[in-house]
């Protein structure tokens, strides 16, 4: 309910706009064709000065509703052809009549839909990443979109193979249940959600999805300081949004291990006019493992609204509710010094055994309500207010820890974790222009946003037993495990936090060709610290300022086709004092990254040929390491780490029906001053060669075809750089047939059948097929 009147406060100062009554608005309505008189479908129509648009039927007709009464411009665009511009007069309470005709005949556009529409796999435009309208040639950041194209083919329902065709990321899997990725070498457990802050716990099914971007770089410029991003860069999801259309899908999908899923996709207006919009997202899943025990079940509800008040005023909701329960890779390795072998291969633990049972799962879910107001102010400015109330929570959670006693022996711990709330809220107002001073063009963003953190933790750690793995393995048993944490006792606490960030970015046109981009975030941390239950104090309470700039260069060799960029950017992590073992407290300051990146950006042969090519550098300081003195191990704050790199991406459409997407990552990440034990190390799994490559190619007849793979070197399991988590090749295929009225398809992952773990230490699938049938409406 405090979430609900939250929104409607925001939106009340607004509503004196939203008066303008119906009949200050008429419509527009016309009729397109090419120049032998045959209609002209999908194409778009925009009516300039404003965001409304359409696309034409299958007749060639299309309507633009609530339109204020006015003189407006119709303007139709064609690769390679001139722009068609009609002059249009809309009266109140009329509809207004238009008839176009295009210059070319029925083959020449078909040609044109087809080349236009079929590099499938490169649409980067967003403006969630610089929160302002900017190209991909235009920005100096790098960033990788995948988008329900490229994972609709690949027929992807786990977030973690959408990363797989990010270069440079390699998917992770945290304890409790959230998918990763490590980026340019730096971990990342958790995502944003449409540009703002989420739970630690996220539970997703990709059903909700409309692409995912992938920001490269330290971002708290313009994200501040939260565990969402990493030095590394951040995740963003995209959900899906309605549109004006009625239409939608229903998809069932099974494979192996007795995966079955049913998903629904359903959009429709809700008025006449078309100005009130919804879309439903829905799915439910269930699928067993190759190991002898494990299952993994989750569903989401995610329905979404979005009103057109007026030509000025838009207000948007989303809402989710995801529930999930596994028992699949609920485990950690740990301790490995004492065993022989040196690499997971070699290690005496069986693949497809589980070391834990169905009885020990993890039962999460995740609340998400976001919502937007954007309001117009001018021919210039835009008013953007964004809300985002995300609190995940585990229900129960059993979380096992295999320490290696001998190559034969382990010790088996399990994590203990009874209700208990992770919760943020964000509130965030952006005022984004587009202005020139003089002759110079700006596109500024000016915003501050609140962001409060909070969590209520139940948890105890319990040894529950020695087993040899040898001989037979006796389950682990949930009612003893719970028996076992009752006499030791829970440790029950409360935590939260708050920030307060003040940003301005502006994209600078010096000339046409040149841009610079400046920007700077001013942000204040506070938090209460960790109230204990059981002692009935608070302990870890401070405050802290930080300043993060970020700073770039583009210039456009060929306008729109090809530009070098350099940047400077800085992220940073807030640390709490710590206290030394003399009881006096070091006061830490936050720990910075800043990176230093150049590149060449190029979208050339008509979009045919799209990607980018960078090198970078990240130095992290102000990192705390440890240190013996006197016999005490006292905390400094002079550590180092150097993430240093280059990164290509190709996204081609070489020639009608082919597309390919690769990309391809070099990064050496060390410590560069730490503790003894860490100093010169190299990060843990944080892999040397990252490589991906999709190739897919379709028919005119709807059949399609695809194949492609991965590539990950080895990397570090653990921190001493003694123990290898081995590299892998995957190699998928599938096989489509896409029509208007449905969609069939085939897909084969793991077709090497590699043995390959992930950074927990966890097995992951052997060769497994996968059989989708969608039913389009």
């Amino acid at each position: 309910m405090k979430q609900c009147l939250l929104i409607i406060l925001l939106i009340c100062p607004f509503l004196a706009f939203a008066g303008d009554a119906d009949n200050e608005f008429g419509s527009i309505r016309g009729r397109i064709t090419t120049s032998d008189g045959r209609p002209a479908p999908q194409v778009t129509v925009v009516l300039k000065g404003t965001v409304k648009h359409a696309v034409t039927a299958n007749d060639g007709s299309f309507t633009i509703h609530r339109v204020k009464a006015g003189q407006y411009e119709l303007q139709v665009s064609l690769l390679g052809y001139a722009t068609l511009l009609q002059a249009v007069t809309v009266e109140k309470n009329a509809v207004a009549q238009v008839a176009l005709t295009l210059e070319v005949s029925d083959t020449q556009l078909q040609e044109i839909v087809v080349t236009g529409n079929r590099n499938r796999f490169a649409a980067k435009e967003t403006q969630q990443v610089s929160r302002l309208p900017l190209k991909d040639l235009e920005n100096p950041q790098v960033y990788q979109t995948v988008g329900k194209a490229l994972m609709q083919e690949q027929i992807i329902i786990e977030r973690m193979d959408a990363y797989r065709n990010i270069p440079g990321a390699v998917p992770n899997f945290a304890v409790g249940g959230s998918q990763g990725m490590t980026i340019r070498g730096f971990a990342n457990a958790t995502g944003m959600r449409n540009g703002m802050v989420t739970s630690a716990i996220v539970p997703m099914n990709p059903v909700i999805l409309e692409r995912v971007e992938v920001i490269k770089g330290p971002s708290g410029t313009l994200f501040g300081s939260n565990r969402n991003i990493t030095f590394g860069g951040l995740y963003n999801y995209v959900t899906k949004k309605p549109y004006d259309q009625t239409g939608g899908e229903i998809s069932f999908t099974g494979g192996s291990y007795r995966l079955g899923r049913i998903a629904a996709d359903i959009n429709t207006p809700l008025m006449a006019d078309k100005s009130l919009l919804f879309r439903l997202n829905t799915a439910f899943q269930s699928e067993g493992a190759f190991q002898d025990q494990g299952f993994m079940k989750n569903y989401t509800i995610a329905p979404s609204l979005s009103y057109q008040v007026n030509d000025r005023l838009k207000f948007s909701l989303d809402l989710e509710l995801t529930r999930s329960q596994f028992a699949v890779g609920t485990f950690a390795v740990a301790s490995l010094k004492d065993v022989k072998a040196r690499n997971f291969k070699d290690l005496e633990m069986d693949y497809k055994k589980s070391y834990f049972n169905n009885g020990v799962d993890i039962n999460n879910g995740i609340y998400n309500i976001q919502a937007q107001m954007e309001y117009k102010l001018s021919d210039k400015w835009v008013s953007q207010t964004n809300y985002l109330y995300s609190e995940g929570f585990y229900k129960n959670f059993y979380w096992t820890t295999l320490n290696l006693l001998t190559d034969s022996t382990i010790s088996r711990s399990v994590r203990n974790q009874v209700p208990e709330t992770f919760g943020n809220i964000q509130l965030q107002q952006n005022f984004v222009g587009d202005f020139h001073i003089g002759k110079l063009r700006n596109r500024m963003v000016v915003g501050i946003d609140y962001n409060y953190n909070y969590n209520t933790l139940n948890r105890v750690t319990i040894n529950y037993d020695v087993i040899n793995i040898r001989r037979q393995i006796p389950d682990l048993n949930a009612m003893k495990i719970d028996q076992l944490s009752y006499e030791k006792g829970f440790a029950a606490s409360n935590t939260s936090s708050s920030s307060y960030g003040v940003y301005v970015s502006d994209v600078l046109n010096i000339t046409p060709s040149l841009m610079a981009m400046l920007s700077l975030r001013a942000d204040r941390f506070t938090t209460g610290g960790t109230y204990s239950q059981a002692t009935g104090k608070s302990t870890g309470k401070y405050d802290q300022n930080s300043l993060s700039p970020k700073l770039g260069l583009v210039y456009q060799v060929l306008r729109d086709r090809l530009s070098v960029f350099a940047n400077y950017m800085n992220g940073f992590v807030n640390l709490a004092p710590a206290v030394q073992p003399d009881n006096t407290v070091l006061n830490l300051k936050p720990q910075q990254g800043n990176q230093w990146e150049g590149g060449v950006k190029f979208d050339v042969l008509q979009n045919r040929l799209t990607g980018s090519v960078s090198y970078y550098v990240i130095d992290v300081t102000n990192a705390t390491r440890t240190e013996i003195v006197d016999g005490k191990t006292f905390m400094f704050q002079d550590g180092t780490q150097r993430s240093k790199g280059f990164e290509a991406e190709v996204i081609a459409h070489p020639v009608r029906g082919l597309n390919i997407v690769a990309g391809y990552a070099n990064n050496e990440n060390k410590y560069t001053k730490a503790s003894p034990a860490l100093q010169g190390k190299m990060v843990t799994a944080s892999p040397e060669h990252i490589a991906n490559l999709w190739i897919s190619y379709s028919l005119p007849n709807g059949l399609g075809f695809g194949a492609g793979g991965n590539y990950v070197s080895d990397s570090w399991f653990e921190s001493t750089n003694s123990f290898t988590l081995p590299g892998y090749t995957l190699l998928g295929a599938t096989v489509f047939y896409d029509q208007p009225k449905f969609r069939l398809a085939l897909k084969g992952n793991n077709l090497l059948d590699q043995q390959y773990w992930n950074t927990n230490g966890s097995p992951q699938k052997p060769a497994n097929f996968v059989a989708s049938a969608a039913f389009k409406f």
